[in-house]
């Protein structure tokens, strides 16, 4: 009778215990700072309307509208950008400052504009931002470099053009109701060809 009585109070202490370290894990638990979209169409949509490019023509007309952020490294920075830039190195989008800054544009409803020294160098970062949830961000089409007197030269930047328009292939392909549609390919029939076998001839 004691044993059995010993027994369950050593049972009720390791319940008790377990679930205190649920309750405690469950407190502890912090949720993820960054988390991204699952929605796939966040990133496609502007690649289908091709509406996430800002040409270098256009940032006078939109000036009070903007936000640019250059994500070159500091001291290409300092060397010289474009007026009323803020710098954002691309690996720290993610630091305090740099997510208060955003959220700040966000709120007072600016486009930001991404920029680098050449478009491909935003690519990145756009699509990071984009994917964590940001609204209205662009990528400006330009290049910057620095001449022989290190004065900074902004000039615009020639996108290639693929040879197949994919974006209008996806338009034709896409319904409107958002089904998919399976396209079936069809499977090539090889045919084999015997070949005889020759008789061997006889002697002489």
């Amino acid at each position: 009778m004691k044993k059995e009585l010993e027994r369950t109070q050593n049972i009720s202490i390791s319940a008790i215990i377990f679930i205190l370290l649920i309750i405690i894990g469950v407190l502890s638990f912090k949720k993820p700072v960054n988390v991204f979209n699952k929605d796939k169409n966040l990133p496609i949509t502007p690649i289908e309307k091709q509406d996430f490019i800002i040409n270098k023509s256009a940032l006078d007309s939109l000036k009070s509208d903007l936000a640019l952020v250059d994500l070159r490294a500091s001291h290409e920075f300092d060397r010289g950008s474009l007026a009323n830039a803020i710098n954002i190195y691309t690996p720290n989008l993610l630091d305090k400052n740099a997510k208060e800054q955003l959220e700040d544009f966000t709120k007072r409803n600016k486009i930001i504009v991404l920029f680098g020294s050449d478009p491909n160098q935003a690519n990145g970062a756009w699509l990071f931002l984009t994917q964590l949830g940001y609204k209205n961000v662009k990528i400006l089409c330009a290049s910057l470099a620095n001449d022989s007197q290190n004065k900074l030269i902004v000039s615009d930047f020639q996108l290639e053009k693929p040879d197949q328009d994919y974006a209008s292939f996806m338009a034709k392909v896409k319904p409107a109701n958002g089904t998919q549609i399976n396209i079936e390919t069809k499977k090539k029939t090889i045919q084999f060809t015997k070949t005889k076998k020759k008789k061997t001839g006889g002697g002489c």
